[in-house]
């Protein structure tokens, strides 16, 4: 159970707030929701109580876990589908997949592998898109739980990939 003014991460959309929790009549029953304001957006977003954590919606990372982040992105994974030479499109799916999930982690690792293709060549626009997004996510959970500037974490991550 997530509490009032509790920062939280919600896939796709990144870090929010829960500003209320409210409940709603669906039908004939009644329904709680966290209403989760994305700091980045203003967006607000209704996550039933009941489905929360199958959604994603999740705390922040722990302090402890955010040299782990930092690992992910300084990893080579032979795994990674940048890696194995997958096609554009087969590559983009698990991308886009893997960008919509809870784990930061997973996340890192969708930076990681744009960042070595950049360095390789210029990204498609939707590949920048997906860039961009990974990196935003990340900067904005490390910035919060880190309590740095956004452009400090940014910068820490950019000396990762600069050889």
């Amino acid at each position: 159970m997530f509490k009032l003014n509790e920062f939280v991460f919600y896939p796709g959309y990144g870090v929010g707030i829960i500003e209320c929790i409210s409940s709603q009549k669906i039908g004939s029953s009644e329904m709680s929701f966290y209403n989760v304001k994305i700091l980045e957006s203003s967006a607000k977003i209704m996550v039933p109580v009941k489905t929360a954590e199958e959604a994603g919606l999740r705390l922040l990372i722990r302090e402890d876990e955010i040299q782990k982040v930092f690992d992910v992105l300084e990893s080579a994974n032979p795994r990674s589908p940048l890696l194995k030479k997958e096609s554009w499109n087969k590559r983009f799916n698990g991308y886009n997949i893997k960008l919509c999930s809870s784990c930061v982690f997973v996340v890192a690792e969708v930076l990681r592998d744009l960042y070595i293709l950049k360095s390789e060549k210029e990204l498609s626009f939707a590949e920048k898109k997906m860039f961009e997004k990974a990196k935003h996510l990340i900067i904005k959970e490390l910035s919060m739980v880190m309590q740095r500037p956004e452009s400090f974490i940014e910068d820490r991550i950019k000396k990762i990939f600069v050889h």
